[in-house]
Parts: C-alpha cells; sequence; structure tokens
C-alpha cells in the first residue's frame, strides 16, 4: 500500500471513532466500496456504449437518407451497407452481453452492515436471513417490455429488473433495479449475487410505467466510500460532519438529478432534504415513502408542505405544482437522538432528499443563489430531546413555492 491510501485508510479510521462507527464496519464498507465501483463502471461502460451506438446510428441514418435524395443506385448501396453495419452492431451488443454476464459468474461478495428501508406502516422492517438464499423474482427469460430505450436492452438481457439510471454530478452515476419486494436489493448487486452493499432500487409498489410514477422511491446504502447513495448525506447541512448548519455548499453544486427509466429519460430539481424518524419511539412518524399517489391537490400540496417543513435548506426557485411527478432518494442515518451505529445496526432515521420532474418545455438549470438554509426544519420528538433541545417554531418557507398554497 503506498504513502497516500495508506495515510487515506488511517483517516477514515479515525473519523470513524470521532463520530462513534465501528472500526470493522469502516473497514468492510472500504472493500466492498472497491467492489461496487469496479461493478458500477462496468455496467456504466454498457449503458453510455449502448447510447453512443444510438446516437451512431440515428447520424447514419440521416445520412444514409440523404443519399436515397441524391440518387436510387447510392441509396441502394447505402442500404446495403447499412445494412452490414447493423449486423456487425448487433453482433458486437450479443458479445458485450455475454461478457457481462460471464462477469458476473465471477463477482465476489463481501459482508457489511445492512441498511433496511422502512415498512409501509412507518416501522423499520427487518429481512429474514432465509430470504436472502431465495431466487430473484423476475426470470431471466422475461422479454423485454414493449417501449423499452435501446440503451437499456443490453443492461435488460444481463437483469431484466432494471427500471432505470440515476446520475448527479460526478458522484452518481448507476443502474436502479427493482424486484417484486422491498428486500431482495437490500443484499444483491445487479448480477443477483449475494453482496451486502445491495444495489439501488424502487419501492416494490411503486408502478414503473411509460407515463412514470406520480412519485417514484428509490432505496440505497450510504456508506465511506461515497458508493450507491453514500454521497447523499452530504446535502444535509445540519451534519455534525459539516459543522455549520449554513453550508449548503454540496446542494449548490448538485442541484439537478438525471433519472432515466427504461422508457422515458428525465431531469429532476431538487427541492428539499429531511431528516425523519421511521420508529414511533422517536416520536409521531412522517411516512414519506408511502405517498405514491395522490387523490387531489389538497393531498399533494400537504405532502409537499410536509417535506418543506422538514427541509433543510429551501430554494424559491424551485417551485412546485400539483402534477409535478416526484423522485425521492432514501438511505439509513444513525444517531442525532436515536441510536448511533457504534450501538446499533437498527438505523432509526432516514436521509430523504426530494426532487420534481423539469416540465416540458422548462429549462433544467437552477438558480442555487437563491437557495438558504432552513434556520429552523422541523425534526423528530428524539431530536429535540435528546440532542439538540428546543422545538420547532413553525412554517418559515415562502408559500408562493407551493403554486396556489392554500395552508
Amino acid at each position: 500500500m503506498d504513502f497516500v491510501k495508506r495515510h487515506l485508510v488511517l483517516f477514515i479510521i479515525g473519523a470513524a471513532i470521532v463520530l462513534g462507527v465501528p472500526v470493522s464496519v469502516v473497514i468492510a464498507n472500504s472493500i466492498n466500496s472497491a467492489e461496487s465501483r469496479k461493478q458500477n463502471s462496468s455496467l456504466a461502460n454498457i449503458y453510455e456504449n449502448a447510447n453512443s451506438s444510438n446516437t451512431d446510428s440515428s447520424s447514419s441514418e440521416s445520412s444514409s437518407s440523404t443519399s436515397d435524395t441524391s440518387s436510387s443506385s447510392s441509396s441502394s448501396s447505402t442500404s446495403s451497407s447499412t445494412s452490414t453495419s447493423s449486423t456487425s452492431s448487433s453482433s458486437s451488443s450479443s458479445s458485450s452481453s455475454t461478457s457481462s454476464s460471464s462477469s458476473s459468474s465471477s463477482s465476489s461478495s463481501s459482508s457489511s452492515y445492512v441498511e433496511t428501508p422502512p415498512a409501509d406502516n412507518g416501522y423499520v422492517e427487518t429481512p429474514s436471513a432465509e430470504y436472502y438464499a431465495e431466487s430473484p423474482t423476475s426470470p431471466l427469460s422475461t422479454p423485454p417490455p414493449e417501449g423499452i430505450q435501446s440503451s437499456f436492452r443490453d443492461l435488460w438481457a444481463i437483469n431484466p429488473d432494471i427500471v432505470g439510471w440515476i446520475s448527479i454530478g460526478n458522484w452518481l452515476d448507476q443502474p436502479v433495479l427493482q424486484a417484486n419486494d422491498n428486500e431482495y436489493y437490500l443484499t444483491h448487486d445487479f448480477y443477483r449475487n449475494y453482496f451486502r452493499m445491495g444495489s439501488l432500487y424502487v419501492n416494490c409498489n411503486v408502478k414503473v410505467t411509460a407515463d412514470g410514477p406520480t412519485n417514484t422511491i428509490i432505496y440505497g446504502h450510504n456508506d465511506a466510500g461515497a458508493v450507491f447513495f453514500g454521497g447523499l448525506p452530504n446535502y444535509f447541512n445540519y451534519s455534525v460532519t459539516t459543522g455549520d448548519p449554513n453550508n449548503i455548499s454540496f446542494y449548490k453544486n448538485n442541484p439537478v438529478v438525471t433519472y432515466n427509466t427504461i422508457y422515458k429519460n428525465s431531469k429532476y430539481k431538487i427541492f428539499g432534504g429531511a431528516l425523519v424518524n421511521v420508529d414511533e419511539s422517536d416520536g409521531p412518524v412522517f411516512a414519506y415513502h408511502t405517498y405514491r399517489n395522490f387523490g387531489s391537490k389538497a393531498d399533494f400540496d400537504n405532502y409537499v408542505a410536509n417535506i418543506l417543513d422538514r427541509s433543510t435548506f429551501i430554494n424559491p426557485d424551485v417551485d412546485i405544482q400539483y402534477g409535478d411527478k416526484l423522485l425521492t432518494m432514501s438511505t439509513c442515518m444513525w444517531g442525532y437522538g436515536t441510536p448511533s451505529l457504534a450501538t446499533s445496526y437498527d438505523a432509526h432515521l432516514r436521509w430523504v432528499v426530494f426532487a420534481r420532474e423539469v416540465r416540458d418545455g422548462e429549462d433544467p438549470y437552477v438558480d442555487v443563489s437563491k437557495a438558504y438554509a432552513n434556520p429552523d426544519p422541523l425534526f423528530y420528538d428524539a431530536y429535540y430531546n435528546n440532542y439538540a433541545g428546543g422545538s420547532w417554531g413553525g412554517r418559515k418557507w415562502p408559500r408562493e413555492i407551493i403554486k396556489d398554497f392554500a395552508g
């Protein structure tokens, strides 16, 4: 191990001691993170190559069309050439898929702690050990759905549980999966190998369609190596590691999410981030993960208002209105008046970042100069009673953020 790596390990271990995180967990996470980065890099290459092929194909078709207009004889030649090129491309795609499937058999798994998304009743749900030995719920023989984007076909051939690809800034660029439950991908990787760092995955109750669900909820682990949702807690400006609640620089540098589903490509503007409890012993539970559809404007507005009440940062430049599609990204947190990771693997908290889809014709640019730290976000009872003291002083965000808000 060279000088830089040796000192990086020492720094991570030192930080773990200060934060009360077991050193064994940090070391295990570092090993798992390296494996995850390697696998995600390989998958990203497959995804990007497919996108590149689509672009090249479109250019070729455009060129072929121009040739057709010039001369029928040239058109015939071009058509023959295009057909040969297409066959070659198909062969290359098949080779890529076979290579990826082959690499899955050599993928190794290592141990780490398990983070569990809250059950739909707001309580922590611990999966049974027996479940992890079961096979995936979607058979590998599942045919691609109608309307799937060609950029996802190679990935679909490896794992038909893929539903999207998510990217934020330069820290997140990974596939998103979905099983028939909220447990399987807690401990399995993209190739369906047992891996306790799991994968990013959509809540099983969210129906991914061409029209898009109203609220897409994505779960993922976070760790010292910033793999999966490892960078998500950096949006938490009230964090003990941030040291200054007014420091919202991470949000300002990463205000937009690109989330492409197998059916459509979209960008989302982040409008809030909240630290919430999932155990009623720590106070009333805001069951954010159960709001997947909204029957009325009042229901939608009330949900968004509850998010803004709890958000540790506010940006009036990102307005929200009934009919907007939402993206919810959730990961586990410890401490802050609840048990720390040093004393319990059962995380009582979730750090959740919320975004809304960029509307048709809207500029995806976010004016982060208007963003500021919420001086008084709503936390749970245990935060006030066991950690920070005080109590919530009421709403501090501008009502016009929610269009025609009646609250």
